[in-house]
Order: C-alpha cells, then sequence, then structure tokens
C-alpha cells in the first residue's frame, strides 16, 4: 500500500477532511472522537511496504487499517452473534446443503463450457469471494425463486467466513445487507441500517465501507434484489447497481440475490442501463443459481428434523401433486410442511386434502397449520382444566389478514407491537370479544408461528416469509372484490404494484367462496376506467382482470378488456378464450405455454412479443396493432422491421388484420451481419472488456470468420468498438464498447433488421 492510498482510505473514516494530518513520517487523525498519533515508515526491503508503529508494534499499513481503524475483527463477531441460531431453533430448521449451477467469469478457462454442477453452494459461494478478480468489479449473482434459500445461504456463507476470518484463514468479511424489496432504498441506506440496527456496528461511514470493499476485505451481499431488479421497471435499481461498480473503480466483489441475474434479459434496453452506468470501468459477472430441492434433499431435512420415514411423506405427498410440486422443492414450504405432519394421521389427513384441492394447495396448507396453532396454543381456560379456543378457523384467518392488509397500507414487512395490539382492538371490537379475550389474543399474536420478530427494528413482527405474508394480503384483496367494494378496492390497489403471488390467492378466494366472478370483473374494469395515466392502480387492475378472466372460459359471450397496461410476462402460461383486448399496452411478454382460443387484439400496443417454436399464438387475431420488436426461439432473436414481424406472427397461427400490418406477407431477405452484432454485443452483458478469443467462442467456428471480416471492421470504423491493449501473454486483441448500450439499442431498433441503416444512425448520432 503506498502513501496516497493510505491516505485515502484513513480520510474515509473521519468525519472531516482536516481531521487527518499526515506528515514527516506522523499520522495525526481524529476518528470517532478518538485522537489516533503513530508514525509511519517504508521497510528497508526491496518491497519498500508502508509500515505504522503504534505503541513500540509495527503493523504493515493495511493491517493496521483493517484491524485498528475498521475493527473488522469486532465486526466478524458481530457477524457471528447475529447469525447464530438457538440450539432449539436449529433443531426444528435444520441446514441442508444446497446445489446449483454456476455460470463462471468470461476471463475463466472453463466459461464457455456451459454452466457446471456444483454440489455445494456455500462452499462456491465462499470460493467465489474469497478469489476476486483483479483488474475488475467481480459481480456475482445468487439466483432462485422465491423461498428457494437465497436469504439461508448467504447468512450461512457470511458466519462460516466470519468464522474463517476469526481463524486467519480468510481475508475477506461476507455483510449481508437485506433490501426487502424497497424500491427507492438507496444502496448507503441500506448498507449502514444493516451495519448499525442487525449487526449493532457503528464504526464505519458509507465511505469507508466503500475503500474497504475495494481494498477486498468486506464483500457486501445485497438480498431481496428481486423485486427491484425487474423489466419494464424505470431502472433506478441498475443504475443504483452501476453507479456502485463504478465507485468501486474496477476493483471488489459483490454479491446480488435475485430472482433473474440481468444479463439473462433478452431486452438490451434493460441491460444498457446498467452497462451504460458502469461506464468505462472493468466489470465482470457470473451467476450462482440455485437449485430446487430434490428427494433426497427433502429426506435429509425430515432427518434432521427427527421425522419418522421421511421417505413416506415425499411419496404421499407426490402421489397427489407431483415430485416436483413447490411442498416438495422450496426451502420455506418443506419447513413449514414438517411442522405439520408430525405423525401418519396428520400426513394422510393433509395429503388428502391437498390432493381433493390441487388449485389452492396453499390455502390447504396454511390452512391446516392454523388449525394446528388454534387447536394448541390459541386456548383460553374456561374452568378447571376446560379448554376452549380463542378464535375458530376463519376468525384466525380473517386477524392474520388484517395484519397484511396494514402492513401493505403502511408500505411495511413488519409491525410494532403498538400497532398490532391496534389491530386486534379494532378485530375484538368488530367481532364483539370481551376484555379477557382480546388481551389473550394479543399475547398469543405476538408467538404466533407464522410471524418472527423483526431483526431490524425493535419490538416489531414480520411473517415468517414473504410467501405468508402475500397470501394473507391476496385473502384480503379477495375480501375486497367478493364483496364489489368499488372505493375499498381501488384504494387498495394504488398502493403499490400487488405481487402475482397476491393476485392469484385473490382469485382463488372469490373462487372458493363462490363470489360473483362477473361482478368482480365489473369493478375492476370500472376502477381501471377511472385512472388516468400509468398508475399502480391501472396496472393491479390489469392484472387482476386477466387472472379473473382465465377463470371465466365458459362463458359464452366475449369479455371486452380496453385501454389496459398490462405487466411484463403477463400474456406466459396462460389460457384465454373469448376475449377481446382493445387499446391495451402490453410490456415485454412471452408466449411459452399460452392457449389462445378466439382472442382478438385490437389497437394494441406490444413493446416485445417473444414467440415460442410451432403454432404460439394460433387462436389469435392482430388487428392494427403496434408491435416494437418480436423475438424468435428457439434463436432468441429480435427483429424490429414490420414485415419481419408480421412474417413472424403468421408463422406462429396469428391471424393478421387491418391497415398497421401487410395484407400479405412475404419472404424477406435477413441481414446475417444484424444477427452476428447482437450475438457478440451479448458478451459484453457478461463482461466490460472482452478479448478476442472469448469473442470466437461465443460465435463458434461458423460465425466467427464472418463477424471478423465483415462485420468487425466496420463497428470499428463507426466508433461503436475501441480496440485496447493487450497486457496479457502472446498476442491477441482485446475490445470495448466505445457507444454507450443505450445508443445501440435505439439504432438497432430504428434500422428494422439492415446493418448498413444501422451503422448510419451510429454515425449520426
Amino acid at each position: 500500500m503506498d502513501i496516497n492510498t493510505f491516505r485515502r482510505v484513513l480520510t474515509a473514516f473521519a468525519d472531516e477532511p482536516s481531521d487527518v494530518d499526515i506528515r514527516l513520517g506522523k499520522v495525526v487523525a481524529q476518528i470517532r472522537d478518538e485522537l489516533i498519533d503513530v508514525t509511519i515508515s517504508l521497510d528497508g526491503g526491496d518491497d519498500q511496504q508502508l509500515r505504522v508503529t503504534e505503541n513500540e508494534q509495527k503493523y504493515s499499513a493495511r493491517t493496521w487499517l483493517i484491524n485498528r481503524v475498521a475493527r473488522l475483527p469486532q465486526l466478524a463477531d458481530r457477524i457471528l452473534a447475529s447469525t447464530s441460531i438457538p440450539p432449539e431453533q436449529a433443531s426444528r430448521s435444520p441446514f441442508v446443503i444446497p446445489s446449483g449451477y454456476l455460470t463462471p467469469d468470461l476471463s475463466e478457462s472453463n466459461a464457455e463450457s456451459g454452466d457446471l454442477a456444483i454440489a455445494n453452494a456455500v462452499e462456491t459461494l465462499l470460493e467465489k469471494v474469497s478469489n476476486p478478480l483483479p483488474g475488475a468489479t467481480s459481480v456475482t449473482y445468487l439466483t432462485s425463486d422465491a423461498g428457494e434459500g437465497k436469504t439461508t445461504v448467504i447468512n450461512r456463507a457470511a458466519r462460516v467466513q466470519a468464522e474463517r476470518y476469526k481463524q486467519k484463514t480468510a481475508s475477506a468479511l461476507i455483510i449481508p445487507v437485506p433490501l426487502s424489496g424497497r424500491a427507492f432504498l438507496t444502496f448507503d441506506d441500506a448498507v449502514i441500517a444493516a451495519l448499525v440496527n442487525r449487526f449493532r456496528f457503528n464504526y464505519l461511514y458509507y465511505d469507508a465501507f466503500i475503500q474497504l470493499v475495494r481494498m477486498g476485505v468486506v464483500v457486501p451481499a445485497f438480498d431481496g434484489y428481486e423485486e427491484m431488479l425487474v423489466e419494464g421497471s424505470k431502472g433506478e435499481a441498475i443504475s443504483a447497481l452501476g453507479n456502485l461498480v463504478q465507485t468501486l473503480e474496477s476493483s471488489g466483489t459483490l454479491v446480488i440475490a435475485a430472482r433473474k441475474a440481468f444479463f439473462e434479459y433478452i431486452s438490451f434496453k434493460t441491460q444498457a442501463r446498467l452497462l451504460d452506468a458502469i461506464g468505462d470501468r472493468s466489470a465482470s459477472f457470473s451467476r450462482l443459481a440455485l437449485s430446487r430441492w430434490s428427494k433426497d434433499q427433502f429426506c435429509e431435512y425430515g432427518r434432521l428434523r427427527k421425522v419418522d420415514a421421511p421417505e413416506e411423506v415425499f411419496d404421499t405427498v407426490a402421489a397427489r401433486l407431483g415430485s416436483d410440486h413447490p411442498l416438495l422443492t422450496r426451502a420455506v414450504l418443506v419447513r413449514r410442511m414438517f411442522d405439520v405432519v408430525a405423525d401418519s394421521t396428520q400426513r394422510s389427513a393433509l395429503a388428502d386434502l391437498l390432493g381433493s384441492n390441487p388449485h389452492d394447495y396453499f390455502y390447504t396448507f396454511v390452512d391446516a397449520i392454523v388449525k394446528r396453532e388454534a387447536a394448541e396454543k390459541w386456548l383460553s381456560r374456561v374452568s378447571g382444566d376446560v379448554m376452549v379456543p380463542l378464535l375458530d378457523i376463519s376468525e384466525h384467518h380473517q386477524l392474520l389478514a388484517q395484519v397484511a392488509q396494514e402492513m401493505w397500507q403502511t408500505s411495511s414487512s413488519s409491525l410494532r407491537h403498538d400497532v398490532l395490539d391496534v389491530i386486534v382492538d379494532i378485530f375484538g371490537e368488530s367481532l364483539r370479544k370481551g376484555p379477557a379475550p382480546t388481551r389473550q389474543i394479543k399475547e398469543r399474536l405476538k408467538q404466533h408461528s407464522l410471524l418472527v420478530a423483526d431483526a431490524t427494528r425493535g419490538n416489531a413482527l414480520a411473517f415468517d416469509h414473504e410467501d405468508f405474508q402475500n397470501f394473507y394480503l391476496g385473502e384480503s384483496l379477495g375480501l375486497l372484490l367478493s364483496k364489489s367494494s368499488r372505493s375499498d378496492l381501488q384504494a387498495f390497489l394504488s398502493v403499490n404494484l400487488i405481487p402475482s403471488a397476491t393476485i392469484e390467492q385473490a382469485v382463488q378466494y372469490v373462487m372458493r367462496h363462490g363470489a360473483d366472478k362477473v361482478a368482480a370483473l365489473q369493478c375492476v374494469i370500472a376502477i381501471n376506467e377511472s385512472e388516468s395515466g400509468f398508475t399502480f392502480c391501472k396496472e393491479n387492475c390489469s392484472s387482476l382482470s386477466l387472472r379473473l378472466v382465465e377463470c371465466m372460459q365458459d362463458t359464452a359471450t366475449v369479455i371486452r378488456l380496453v385501454g389496459m397496461i398490462f405487466s411484463p410476462g403477463s400474456l406466459a402460461s396462460r389460457a384465454f378464450s373469448r376475449v377481446s383486448f382493445e387499446r391495451c399496452q402490453f410490456q415485454p411478454t412471452g408466449t411459452t405455454m399460452t392457449r389462445l382460443s378466439e382472442v382478438e387484439f385490437r389497437n394494441c400496443e406490444f413493446e416485445r412479443l417473444e414467440c415460442d417454436a410451432g403454432p404460439a399464438l394460433a387462436g389469435s387475431t392482430f388487428v392494427d396493432c403496434r408491435i416494437d420488436s418480436l423475438v424468435l426461439s428457439p434463436d432468441s432473436e429480435q427483429t424490429f422491421d414490420p414485415t419481419l414481424i408480421a412474417q413472424g406472427l403468421v408463422k406462429a397461427g396469428a391471424r393478421l388484420g387491418g391497415d398497421a400490418v401487410p395484407a400479405t406477407v412475404v419472404e424477406n431477405g435477413v441481414d446475417e451481419r444484424i444477427r452476428l452484432l447482437e450475438r457478440f454485443l451479448r458478451v459484453f452483458l457478461r463482461s466490460t472488456h472482452v478479448d478476442e478469443e472469448i469473442v470466437r467462442l461465443r460465435l463458434g467456428k461458423a460465425f466467427a470468420p464472418t463477424f471478423f471480416d465483415t462485420v468487425l471492421p466496420d463497428l470499428l470504423t463507426a466508433n461503436v468498438l475501441e480496440e485496447v491493449p493487450w497486457r496479457g501473454q502472446g498476442y491477441q486483441r482485446r475490445y470495448k464498447l466505445l457507444t454507450s448500450m443505450s445508443a445501440i439499442e435505439a439504432a438497432l431498433e430504428v434500422s428494422r433488421g439492415r446493418f448498413d441503416e444501422f451503422l448510419r444512425h451510429i454515425r449520426t448520432r
């Protein structure tokens, strides 16, 4: 470490830059109300390392900063304390090592051999953290669906790494930073909140934290990023991540827990936000995808829970729901199921219920948990040994639904104890419960098995997992739908975007209680018509309408949905019959597993439509629609040419009408250079600087010669690319983008699939 780096890092810990004075071999600094007076010198060896002498003890400058100023050994102790699990909780929720697949950095020798199957996701993550990529910011995406172990893996890795740090076998700490899906939370707020509130460590400013990340001794693991990193958003989260990478100045390591890595998105527009925010910094991206649990992991968990014959539990549920059902493959649901199936009687009863109601399995599952809670814990002593339930099952669900609704209205994932007491008071008064039962309900609610203490807030409770919060939020929304209460429903829909799981549960509530689906749909349509512009309410109305329409396929009349705004992926895995979409806007959506019958799209706009091979759009008609781009599988090639888009729609089985699309579709030649360009640009989604060897591997032997002979020279001449000096052994060429990815994406869109037109727009921008 040189003197300038030492000064920069030390100054980051001070309140003011003037609090640090380094001159004539002495350092005088005021750090956190403590006056530090030390001397500095250089080693006499060839390395000329900077040394700090304090209390007649000599340390290397790096070690002194880490231990004396940053106090990382104390932070390691705080991580161990906050991630420790009491023995009784560990026995109820043992840890099973998840497996997965690793998509390595492009710089690694095996990066092009495909995803690597790994048996221990925790050790793989620790290896990525302990071996940073020199000269670049290394970003590792930890991906999986909700409830499949991202948070558990991060906390486990942080604890193991802290233990190794204390044993001096590791040189970096992993800092879990929960984001909780808060879209407007900045990284600096999240980092400081995690350090102070969770770890009770208040020695770091955000600037000091960034310096430690650049030094490679701290690795932030941002958890809960999936709600922020969504296609179709305005990109605040992506820009925040890009700005963070740029601040790190091509150094340090980051872990991002999300449901999808950014380089998996098809649209260049989404990826361009991050790449442009990174700027000229060097960054490399890899992905560690967690796999769902197999039968072996399910049974291992059961044995750790001391459950007899867990194989029988798996086989019983698999026979009714299938071996790949979430109840058997998602860790959070497996844990809850073993809470319920304590004996063979309960196993068979739950299996029978699940088998008789597979579409609403989550309600059946949660209902079994609540019944056990109500029968064993929520009891009131009448006289002697006579005990009666405080609440019946429906009242139990109603109380938790009100808790979830209050969290929704206050945009919070937890509630303070005093707020919960007010909810119970209102709830008890509405059901005419007496003072004594109401007091008991208040105490029992704070010990509910579906609620846990919020570690980031004192005296606050949150749902044990977001799945349970989304479920009860859906129950609350379903009640409003069944009543067709327009004012209350509109207020509910205006708060924020409603999770898809909540939409599903709300519709299941309507169906379970036999409510009027037509009246509910008409109420939602009326609310949508009363809204103007782009609002949460309109998008939520659209999502609710789609799900309600999907459950009304037996109607003889055509259902009209007019002026709606549909979220990304809204048409995927859907089944529609006799529906007319008029003047609707569709954000990027695919048609995987979609079944359409007598469906018409009239005057609609599609930001991007993704069609699988075969008649994916059979049974649909497009009349005067505007489709900005079309992606045809299996090649995932994107086209902006209206003629080629119309041709693709016809190939997918759709019928065309109106003036916005050609009446007859002719076969047009496709400019192969555009396809090579798009395939080449995707290399930059995993690295900001790309070697010629990597490009040849990604394009393959069939396309690489054409690209280097005909496409690359034009890209260099048009200043799309720039050749940067190669610093390694042998002869190799290395490239970086000279034009922003946003400008490239815009040129691709207006070029309509013609390479010469693309170059013309790039040169005249």
